[in-house]
């Protein structure tokens, strides 16, 4: 069979056909419902015909928090769906007819292909589940539990599709590309303010929002600051690991974007994000000795890099540190000279009032200790938008039960990565998976200590880290599976033709992992490539 015959088959004509039918929809039915509602099913259509590409598409369109759709429940009391989760249900039936047409290759959900994070998921959902029992406000609770269900669906997803090499880097542009977005974003957060509510009943509404600094005092665009910041550490080392399987213009280049994207996580005033930046830039070090060795020679230049850093992004940023972390004095850097630490409006102070609120509930009963507050009894009880920390979200959702269940996926998860970096030969391909690792658990284990939420319509940055980090694990442990076969026998996989008179490529075209060429063996190494092997 053909590598033409064996192609996917291309997204462009379904985007065409999306355009025609929003246009037809505008002249015709001159309504923004019914141009809305043929938009939502063309759109519904691509994804099912083409379910990894749209995947990708809701990767980079994951940060977009606005428009929302809010439910009111209570003052301070909110559900919110994004635009990312109304593409899942189809992207999970898309998925799910590939597979039925797969026919008798692998499915993409059997057991051999899932993560080691698989019981930790399923307990997080079942316990939330659960916790409906005695969640302070049922309706509430459930809109909770549906966004737990939906980063769930979409973690499963990118695991299972994420099944070679190519797929992890066509994975890790998509993150490139939306943090691109993100900044673009960023730059219409500083020079627009814009916002506004359209009611479709009683409670319910879309809403319009940029996170911009004159109405929130700092900058994240379509998203919050804090997330948005937190989402350019982690596309910061993606780039830089996506730089060293390219040579020459295409390395400056990726190595030039990174730093874009740290310019702009000073920009977003995120203290847990410079936190998590400093936290995988030093794991990074110790796991990459070229690296190490490159960087530490001339360490001081890289603090000047960080420095300027902060005063061209933004020199309030160091106040916003220092006041952070309980510094009381007077602001250095910044137009008002008064810190806002007394008020406990910002930083560790506002966090350590509302963990306290929250604790002194669970004292009263002291059987919350052990079940915790069930599904958004923290935001209930508070008033607070998210518990600002995904670990003490464990504990003050699900209690003890769901503390102990965190910190074991963390320890899974920690392991994995040991393991995974052990079994990894050196090359790009290690390179791009560090990047990957440190990444995600700097921005799981550091910036999750003081952001980020289990259930709130935040949470949906920290499942991404954990299913790209996850994607990773599964392509590393299968990489000797994969280099094993002969070209074309892995699933979704198009083989190449090689040119006459050529050896194929170590690795194959778009794959990372090196493939033993054809000839006799070399001394010291069992059937791998002899002298033969690069002669045509």
């Amino acid at each position: 069979m053909t590598a033409h015959a064996l192609a996917p088959p291309r997204p462009w004509p379904a985007a065409l056909a999306l355009a025609g039918l929003a246009g037809a929809g505008a002249v015709l039915f001159q309504d923004w419902r019914m141009v809305a509602g043929a938009s939502a099913l063309a759109v519904g259509a691509a994804l099912v015909r083409f379910p990894f590409a749209g995947l990708l598409c809701t990767v980079a369109l994951l940060f977009v928090g606005t428009p929302s759709l809010k439910i009111s429940h209570a003052p301070g009391v909110v559900t919110q769906f994004f635009p990312a989760m109304l593409l899942v249900p189809p992207l999970l039936l898309g998925f799910l007819a590939a597979a039925a047409r797969d026919g008798p290759r692998p499915a993409p959900m059997r057991r051999e292909h899932l993560t080691p994070l698989a019981p930790f998921v399923l307990a997080v959902v079942s316990l939330h589940l659960c916790g409906l029992a005695w969640a302070p406000h049922a309706n509430f609770a459930l809109g909770q539990v549906a966004t737990v269900c939906f980063d769930a669906v979409f973690f499963w997803m990118l695991v299972a599709a994420v099944s070679d090499a190519r797929r992890l880097r066509a994975l890790c542009f998509a993150v490139v590309v939306s943090a691109v977005l993100v900044c673009a974003t960023m730059v219409c957060g500083a020079l627009y303010d814009w916002a506004g509510t359209r009611h479709l009943a009683t409670g319910i509404a879309l809403n319009f929002e940029l996170f911009s600094e004159a109405r929130w005092g700092r900058i994240g665009g379509l998203c919050s600051a804090n997330q948005s910041g937190g989402f350019l550490v982690f596309a910061a080392f993606v780039t830089l690991g996506l730089a060293g399987l390219y040579r020459r213009l295409a390395r400056v280049l990726l190595w030039l974007l990174a730093l874009v994207f740290l310019t702009f996580v000073v920009v977003s005033g995120s203290r847990g994000a410079i936190l998590a930046f400093c936290g995988a830039a030093g794991a990074f070090l110790v796991f990459h000795e070229p690296s190490r060795r490159r960087l530490l020679s001339r360490s001081s230049l890289l603090a000047l890099a960080l420095g300027l850093a902060i005063l061209a992004g933004k020199p309030s940023f160091i106040d916003r540190m220092l006041v952070g972390f309980g510094y009381s004095g007077p602001l250095l850097f910044s137009e008002k000279k008064k810190t806002e630490s007394s008020s406990n409006v910002s930083g560790s102070g506002a966090r350590f009032r509302m963990w306290k609120q929250a604790l002194s509930v669970m004292a009263d009963r002291p059987e919350l200790l052990v079940l915790g507050l069930g599904p958004g009894g923290f935001i209930w009880h508070t008033r607070e938008p998210e518990v600002h920390s995904l670990w003490l979200a464990f504990f003050f959702d699900l209690g003890i039960v769901g503390g102990l269940a965190g910190l074991l996926g963390l320890a899974v998860l920690a392991a994995s990565v040991v393991s995974a970096l052990r079994r990894a030969p050196p090359g790009p391909a290690r390179t791009l998976f560090i990047a990957v690792a440190v990444a995600s658990l700097a921005e799981i284990g550091l910036h999750s200590l003081i952001d980020h939420d289990l259930t709130s319509p935040v949470s949906r940055f920290a499942w991404l880290y954990v299913a790209v980090l996850a994607a990773g694990l599964r392509v590393v442990r299968n990489a000797p599976e994969n280099a094993a076969r002969p070209l074309g026998e892995n699933a979704h996989e198009t083989p190449a033709t090689p040119d006459a008179g050529r050896p194929l490529p170590a690795g194959g075209p778009g794959r990372l992992v090196a493939v033993p060429l054809p000839g006799p063996a070399g001394p010291g190494t069992a059937g791998g490539p002899g002298p033969a092997a690069g002669r045509p």
